[in-house]
């Protein structure tokens, strides 16, 4: 009998060998997809809790910061440390030594742990005053950029809904951790973040060692991606990331992929720098009032949950352009009656200032994520740029916002005529920033439409696609969010995929399409797939119409 089992078993071996495929040792343990995603959000969270309480405290050396500044200098070392770490890491990206769930999370963790390390035994103070600044700026510089990125890209695998939803919940972490890291005094404080810095590593460690399992499972069979990680989120990173998904992309992609977040990387841009200029003028110009400390606090608490409300609520996640289009003159306005009003009034616009740039900086973050994800782009790249011009930004508004409330005598010796030259910078900002995102805009459409013009009619690619799209668009004269429709209904897609890459209801999509059939009269969506081909016969690329 045991030579019989041993013969079956060299028989089941060679069938084995004679398959061509060899049989994987053991399909690895499944993870829950639900904790997957509960361990990113607790991850996600404590990181950025974290990361804003040491910005803001520099460290435990400030108790209470002047609204978004605790130093001026300690705000440009940070600003210079990323701009620095962020450009080596998109360099690395783009030469091919940085690939795919390789960003370090151990080591620049670990240089959080030092720097509070640091501020808990005192170290800092026994330093000469510059370089008790320099050196937990740099500190906090590397490390905020490094686990921004790991994090980053685990949301970037991920359809648009999860990235969304992982984001509005991670905020909402964060805003505990942040409010209870500021209630503690400076060595308490320290070592609170030492014991959240931990968790954070444990929860990246799970979700690193999940996608990598899943990796290797896709590379192996596809199959076992699946019972690596789960279903659904976790899974889709995996098998993204084993079929190349973050791997090094052509230049020209990310090119487009720029012109794409163009608006929104120059609305962000506007808003770090109207932040740095109006913090470090009022800080130079001893235009203080009291309750300015608690300002960055209250401010992230409205900007979280004014993003929370908009995902969970409304449904609907607006462009980073549409809602600085409509902040910014709100914020101009108060502004004007900065200098008139008291203290009450200066702490509701400084909050109202604050509460709206974490909105549009957690509606970047989801923006870059979901380009990522579906452009198949590396996000080290696209968030390394959006930290690297809007850190540019901050720097050069706050050195600029410092040199002009400072300037003594004559016209600006008075604070009223200090705010009202701000006042006219500020307008100035943005006008510019306006033509910029218009400029933009148009410079995207003439491109669209010399695709359309010199596309070929053969083998034709997804540019051409959108542009034919683009043309029976602006014939129907539909809307932007209608057009953007269209072209997943032309391709085939159904309501509820639409819904969960768009982040809105079926209901919703629903409305859209029945507004799209009736400008366009169509009735079915076969009808709309054959409107969208005959383009294709008009540009001269295939048979006319009539022709059929």
């Amino acid at each position: 009998m045991n030579a019989g089992r041993g013969k079956r078993a060299a028989g089941h071996a060679s069938s084995a060998e004679g398959s061509g495929r060899a049989a994987p040792a053991a399909s690895p343990r499944a993870v829950d997809p639900r904790l997957f995603s509960l361990v990113v959000i607790v991850g996600y969270g404590l990181f950025r809790g974290v990361n804003a309480n040491s910005y803001l405290s520099a460290f435990a050396s400030v108790e209470a910061p002047f609204l978004f500044v605790p130093d001026l200098f300690f705000n440009v070392v940070v600003a210079c440390s990323v701009v620095v770490c962020s450009v080596t890491v998109i360099a690395l990206v783009l030469r091919g030594r940085l690939g795919p769930l390789s960003m370090p999370y151990v080591a620049p963790a670990a240089l959080f742990v030092a720097a509070n390390l640091c501020a808990l035994f005192g170290v800092f103070s026994w330093m000469p005053s510059d370089l008790a600044l320099i050196v937990p700026g740099v500190l906090l510089g590397a490390a905020s950029v490094m686990l921004s990125l790991v994090w980053v890209e685990v949301l970037a695998c991920q359809e648009p809904r999860a990235i969304v939803t992982q984001i509005a919940l991670s905020m909402l972490v964060n805003m505990v951790t942040s409010s209870v890291l500021s209630g503690l005094s400076g060595g308490a404080r320290a070592a609170a973040s030492c014991a959240a810095l931990v968790v954070m590593v444990l929860c990246a460690r799970c979700v690193r060692r999940a996608l990598r399992t899943g990796a290797a499972g896709a590379g192996a069979g596809g199959a076992v991606a699946t019972m690596a990680v789960g279903k659904g989120a976790a899974g889709d990173c995996a098998g993204k990331a084993a079929r190349g998904h973050l791997k090094a992309a052509p230049r020209g992609s990310y090119r487009d992929a720029f012109l794409e977040l163009e608006d929104s990387l120059v609305a962000f841009c506007v808003m770090e720098a109207v932040i740095g200029l109006l913090n470090s003028f009022m800080l130079a110009g001893s235009v203080t009032f009291a309750g300015s400390g608690s300002v960055s606090g209250v401010g992230m608490l409205i900007g979280i949950l004014t993003f929370c409300v908009v995902v969970f609520v409304v449904q609907r996640i607006p462009r980073v352009s549409t809602a600085f289009r409509v902040l910014m003159p709100i914020i101009a306005s108060l502004l004007v009656f900065l200098p008139f009003l008291g203290e009450q009034f200066n702490l509701f616009f400084s909050t109202v200032l604050l509460g709206g740039y974490y909105f549009i900086a957690l509606l970047i973050t989801y923006v870059v994520a979901e380009t990522a994800h579906v452009r198949n782009l590396s996000p080290y790249v696209l968030m390394g740029a959006a930290a690297c011009l809007a850190r540019v930004c901050l720097a050069a508004a706050l050195l600029g916002g410092y040199a002009i409330g400072s300037l003594p005598g004559g016209l600006f010796g008075e604070s009223e005529h200090l705010m009202r030259y701000l006042v006219v910078i500020m307008a100035v900002i943005y006008a510019l920033s306006l033509a910029a995102v218009l400029v933009s805009r148009d410079r995207r459409r003439s491109r669209a439409r010399r695709i359309r013009i010199a596309a070929p009619s053969a083998a034709e690619g997804d540019d051409a696609f959108d542009a034919r799209c683009a043309a029976v668009a602006a014939a129907g004269n539909l809307t932007e969010r209608e057009a953007e429709i269209m072209r997943y209904l032309a391709r085939g897609r159904t309501k509820a995929h639409i819904a969960g890459v768009l982040y809105v209801s079926e209901n919703t999509v629903r409305s859209h399409v029945r507004n799209i059939y009736a400008k366009l009269e169509v009735h079915t969506r076969q009808q709309l797939i054959d409107l969208v081909e005959e383009e294709r016969g008009a540009d001269g690329g295939g048979e006319a119409p009539g022709s059929r």
